[in-house]
């Protein structure tokens, strides 16, 4: 079965110009691959998470990166082996070699779903799990640090991004809480998706 961990806790505390903040990063494990979503920026933080688990930065054979800003991306990177699966027009990328990727190309368990709204190419995750099905949000849904965290569909999104759609990201929050029987957002714990 297809397990997931919470490796980095993503946050997000915004300063009076500018913010200290990395993503939620995941350990996906298959019968056949190991995943890692949003490696974030915090480098500390995800190299003693993976110690903790007994990986190494060659282990890894996937990075799923959600969306281009670099609390989500800067670390990808260091996994070596790895092949990237990407916002960039949903290509795989394994070293210089680009090709489209089918939407259960991490496995029959795990689904990539497109999810504009924050910016125009976000993607997340839906993962099968013996717990249900666990929706990997990215910033499709995030909360900054010490904000009560309620989900509201309509909540305002504070990076307020280039490319950001809010009526495009109402309805990618309506479509994971529709698939989703939890989500892990891209800064915040992870919540029940209530129907």
């Amino acid at each position: 079965m297809t397990e997931i961990k919470i490796l980095v806790e993503g946050y997000a505390k915004e300063l009076k110009k500018g913010w200290v903040a990395s993503s939620t990063s995941c350990l996906i494990t298959t019968e056949d691959k190991t995943i890692i979503t949003d490696p974030g920026c915090n480098r500390d933080k995800l190299m003693d998470a993976l110690g903790n688990e007994g990986l190494r930065t060659g282990d890894i054979d996937y990075v799923f990166l959600s969306h281009k800003h670099p609390d989500h991306v800067l670390l990808a990177g260091i996994f070596e082996k790895a092949k990237y699966i990407t916002f960039d027009s949903n290509l795989v990328y394994d070293k210089d070699r680009m090709f489209e990727f089918d939407k259960h190309e991490l496995g029959k368990n795990i689904e990539i779903i497109d999810t504009p709204g924050h910016v125009l190419e976000h993607l997340s995750l839906l993962v099968k799990t013996s717990k249900g099905r666990i929706a990997v949000a990215g910033d499709v849904i995030w909360w900054r640090d010490g904000e009560k965290q309620t989900f509201n569909i309509d909540q305002k999104d504070y990076a307020q991004s280039k490319g950001m759609n809010m009526k495009d990201l109402v309805t990618s929050r309506k479509k994971l809480v529709a698939l989703a029987d939890y989500i892990i957002p891209g800064h915040g714990k992870m919540f029940k998706a209530e129907k």
